[in-house]
């Protein structure tokens, strides 16, 4: 129920009053930072418009056959679509997993919904292909989409859904959330919430382990500019651990880390003490007396394209990660 859901109460408002007052949409486009909450409010919204005991508002937990069924994933009117390992989103998956599907007649729910989550990976010819059943949508269908880079749609899709955005929760509503659960102390929850960028999702994966790994990696790049060739190619191999087809959240943490480390230097240059890592702020003001500003927001660009090339276009994770680190590793100004 959508009470389970921290925040987005605007969102939420607007979904219960489509569905109490016959006004769905065919189409939306959910937007906003991964992690926020988006693809659970779609499924949710999912159990509302299908609900048999119509329970329009949302507010309490259902126990009708139809809700049990799509809290399981067994639904046959809602599917959810995810393309996991997938860089690209090919025509012939977006009719195989979506319109195939969406074409079928309710079977025993109200509306057909499919929710298609980080559709932005679906390329200009898949987008194009999508955009005709947007503009033709079947009787009694609902489109979500779901993804944390609208702009990578075409604009033609965009225009054609009603678009929700998602903001970052704020940090003290994740760490009040985290500290409920009771597996992370004040300071750890603080910690995590900051580290997780309004994140729930995120901040949930950082347990005390991930947390310490932060510690050690930001530790080596604070002292990176000592390595050699090996100790360059033994850091890669450590961050990229674990970074196959099927996991990559241990890279996807590595460069939040590394981002909001190189924030964070930037900050104490200028005199700022909106730091993330507060926990490491003696170790960064003496790493950021090696900087100087320039240099770090230019790191900073590095950073975010070398994750573009790893997960957006098939690059060599182990050498992208080897050309950014060599990067960092250049010679800097003695502290």
């Amino acid at each position: 129920m959508f009470t389970d859901i921290a925040g987005h109460e605007f969102q939420k408002n607007i979904l219960i009053r489509a569905a109490r007052e016959n006004i769905v949409s065919h189409s939306y486009l959910f937007a906003g930072p991964d992690g926020v909450g988006k693809k659970l409010v779609a499924i949710e919204f999912a159990k509302i418009l299908n609900c048999k005991s119509g329970n329009a508002a949302g507010r309490e937990a259902c126990e009708c056959v139809s809700c049990k069924k799509i809290e399981k994933g067994i639904h046959p009117d809602v599917v959810l679509v995810e393309f996991t390992g997938v860089k690209n989103i090919k025509v012939d998956q977006v009719r195989e997993e979506v319109e195939d599907k969406l074409f079928l007649k309710p079977f025993e729910g109200r509306f057909k919904v499919v929710i298609v989550d980080e559709s932005d990976r679906m390329n200009n010819s898949a987008q194009n292909a999508f955009l005709k059943t947007l503009e033709e949508p079947p009787k009694d269908s609902v489109i979500i989409l779901v993804t944390s880079s609208p702009t990578s749609l075409l604009p033609t899709i965009r225009s054609r859904c009603q678009m929700l955005w998602f903001n970052p929760l704020g940090e003290a509503v994740i760490a009040g959330m985290l500290e409920s659960r009771g597996d992370y102390s004040r300071e750890e929850a603080v910690l995590a919430s900051r580290l997780s960028g309004g994140s729930p999702g995120k901040a949930l994966k950082l347990d005390r382990e991930l947390i310490e790994w932060r510690k050690e990696l930001l530790s080596d790049l604070g002292q990176s500019s000592r390595y050699s060739a090996s100790d360059i190619t033994g850091l890669a191999d450590s961050v990229s651990e674990g970074s196959s087809s099927d996991d990559t959240e241990r890279l996807e943490l590595a460069f939040r880390f590394i981002y909001l480390w190189l924030r964070d230097l930037v900050l104490i240059k200028i005199g700022s003490d909106e730091i993330i890592n507060a926990d490491l702020i003696e170790e960064l003001k003496r790493t950021s007396d090696s900087w100087e500003t320039g240099e770090l927001l230019e790191m900073r660009k590095h950073v975010e394209k070398t994750w573009y090339d790893i997960f957006r276009t098939n690059a060599n994770t182990k050498l992208a990660l080897e050309n950014l680190f060599i990067n960092l590793t250049r010679p800097r100004r003695a502290a």
